[in-house]
């Protein structure tokens, strides 16, 4: 029987919104949107014991018109089936469905610095429940654009770097370069002549080679010819370009 991953994919796809919100500085949106992936994350654990679960009032005749159990009330109907949040689990799950009905109703009230710091503490929540009521590792939830903001924002990626270094360790081969996806230090490995798997992200289209530009060693994605382009060479090309339109500008 194949489970119904909607309520994952919507999951994933209010994550992704949040991060990048948070990183654009669109403090509401963020929580908009951080809230919207707690509560369906909650959901899909209800889901798994029985997808009737997710609706207020499980004896509707037509579920699929019936209300969905509301955000505030799901850690008591996931307690009633012996899967407990931490009460402060619970208190910031409660904090931010106030937070997000003042949103929506256009009158925010909480204190922007509150909620600047309880932020990643609500996307810590997510990150642990998946872990360990979904058997699914957070680093395995983002797309790769979205690693780098997660690294700067959140200590759960710090255990997911751990982890990745130690498979990596076990492997062998490891190359002391930062993966260029995830920014990942320790965590990448040579596996054949020049092909690099990384152990956070899983990304294998990296090529350990020649830099076309300078002729380094270096990691990266493959370029026009075998080898690749550094990210030194990337940076100078694109100071070039800069440089080159001021240059316009100014009528040179």
């Amino acid at each position: 029987m194949v489970r119904d991953q909607r309520l994952l994919v919507s999951a994933k796809e209010f994550l992704a919104e949040a991060l990048l919100n948070y990183s654009r500085g669109k403090r509401n949106f963020a929580i908009l949107h951080a809230v919207a992936a707690a509560e369906l994350v909650l959901k899909e654990r209800l889901n798994r014991i029985h997808p009737t679960l997710i609706y207020k009032n499980i004896d509707e005749q037509r579920l699929e018109r019936a209300k969905s159990v509301g955000l505030v009330d799901l850690p008591r109907r996931l307690a009633n089936f012996d899967i407990r949040l931490e009460p402060r689990e619970v208190t910031l799950v409660e904090t931010f469905g106030k937070w997000r009905n003042q949103i929506v109703h256009h009158m925010p009230q909480f204190d922007e610095e509150a909620a600047d710091e309880k932020l990643p503490q609500l996307l810590e929540f997510v990150a642990a429940f998946l872990r360990r009521e979904l058997d699914i590792r957070f680093e395995e939830f983002l797309s790769g654009p979205l690693f780098k903001t997660a690294s700067n924002l959140m200590s759960e990626w710090v255990r997911a770097v751990q982890e990745a270094t130690t498979r990596a360790h076990e492997e062998g081969n490891i190359i002391g370069e930062a993966c260029p996806q995830c920014g990942g230090v320790g965590v990448l490995c040579l596996r054949g002549e020049h092909d690099v798997y990384c152990h956070v992200c899983s990304a294998k289209r990296f090529r350990y080679d020649e830099c076309e530009g300078c002729g380094r060693q270096t990691v990266g994605e493959p370029a026009t010819g075998e080898g690749v382009i550094c990210q030194g060479c990337i940076e100078a090309a694109g100071d070039q370009y800069l440089q080159m339109l001021d240059d316009i500008a100014r009528g040179k």
